[in-house]
């Protein structure tokens, strides 16, 4: 057994559980497709490949990112300033710095989510995990990009529910109630 060791690496994450329960409701025999949209530095990434390296279960899992940062990032006066932004593919270094434990497990792939999300099939994925911008419109645009590629019985989610203004509006917008919220912070829907 891998030990875990996201908790090294700087960042946000507080979702291990759904991860966790994710990874356990595949079966042993299946192959599993999941995808997370914002993978910042690799925290919740590396928590998640290590679920999947620990579970023995055939889990593709694709990481989604510009690694450019957003408006927030870049900002110097901004309290979620990032340094790294300032090297050229200084962000997208450090994460593939902190992967290579288990890189055998973590494919990333760098482009804006909505044009990846053209990359894979219609009812393709067990499990997408939105967690890129936070605004009204780019929350709206990747919820429309990939519940699509969700498999029937699959799940949708996203971060930062109660945190950012846009992403409760995007989602009460693209499923009205239908969906739960767990521990204040992350939505999550089953496609039916």
């Amino acid at each position: 057994m891998m030990p875990h060791y996201y908790y090294y690496i700087h960042g946000w994450f507080v979702q291990e559980n759904l991860y966790t329960q994710m990874v356990e409701s595949c079966n042993d025999t299946d192959e599993h497709h999941f995808v997370e949209i914002g993978s910042w530095k690799g925290r919740s990434s590396c928590f998640m490949g290590v679920e999947i390296h620990n579970s023995g279960k055939k889990i593709k899992f694709d990481c989604v990112d510009t690694w450019l940062g957003s408006e927030e990032h870049i900002n110097p006066k901004s309290s979620h300033y990032e340094p790294l932004l300032e090297q050229k593919d200084g962000l997208y270094n450090e994460f593939i710095k902190n992967i290579k434990p288990i890189n055998h497990i973590i494919n990333p792939i760098r482009m804006p989510s909505v044009e990846a999300s053209k990359l894979y099939e219609d009812n393709s994925l067990d499990f997408v995990y939105i967690d890129g911008a936070h605004d009204y419109v780019s929350v709206k645009q990747d919820i429309e990009s990939w519940y699509p590629k969700v498999k029937t019985g699959g799940y949708i989610g996203g971060d930062d529910f109660d945190i950012w203004a846009g992403v409760p509006a995007a989602v009460r917008e693209c499923f009205g109630n239908d969906f739960n919220i767990i521990r204040g912070i992350t939505w999550l829907k089953r496609k039916n």
